[in-house]
């Protein structure tokens, strides 16, 4: 009796075995579907920079803010060729240079409102920023300035 229980155990779990490979196939050579969020890689890059942006913008970091872009980046589907974590690597130091130096912070802001290609992506963007900039509790003059400058950018 137990030989026959073993064995029937190890046929059970072959059996799980080759009904998950179909499936596992079928992940990795399944065309992908468009974008759940309706963005572009690029759009979903233009967004993370201006976020970091704003997190920058009165030189306070808040836990909450920081908490804001990783929500806001778990709803995309960020294209797995580009690993979140070492983008946003760069664009915290992106955005950390755009503060301190003008000219910097003109080409990058100019980069984030090309890449953000269509009035509702925008619309989108400065949404999420104006969350940002309560997501601490209150918004500074620094944050009021950005966020009249990004609408100017922007609309």
């Amino acid at each position: 009796m137990i030989g026959r229980k073993k064995l029937y155990d190890l046929q059970s779990k072959k059996n799980q075995s080759i009904h998950f490979m179909p499936s596992l196939i079928r992940k990795l050579f399944h065309k992908s579907e468009a974008p759940k969020d309706g963005l572009t890689q690029p759009q979903r890059e233009a967004i993370v920079d201006l976020l970091n942006y704003c997190m920058y913008a009165d030189n306070l970091i808040f836990l909450a803010e920081d908490r804001l872009i990783t929500d806001t980046v778990a709803k995309f589907n960020w294209e797995p060729k580009v690993p979140f974590d070492q983008f946003d690597v760069r664009s915290i130091d992106n955005a950390r240079n755009a503060r301190e130096n003008q000219g910097y912070r003109d080409q990058f802001l100019a980069s984030i409102r090309d890449r953000l290609d269509s009035a509702a992506v925008k619309a989108q963007a400065l949404d999420l920023c104006q969350e940002l900039f309560v997501a601490d509790g209150a918004r500074s003059d620094e944050e009021d300035a950005v966020l009249q400058n990004l609408r100017e950018l922007l609309e």
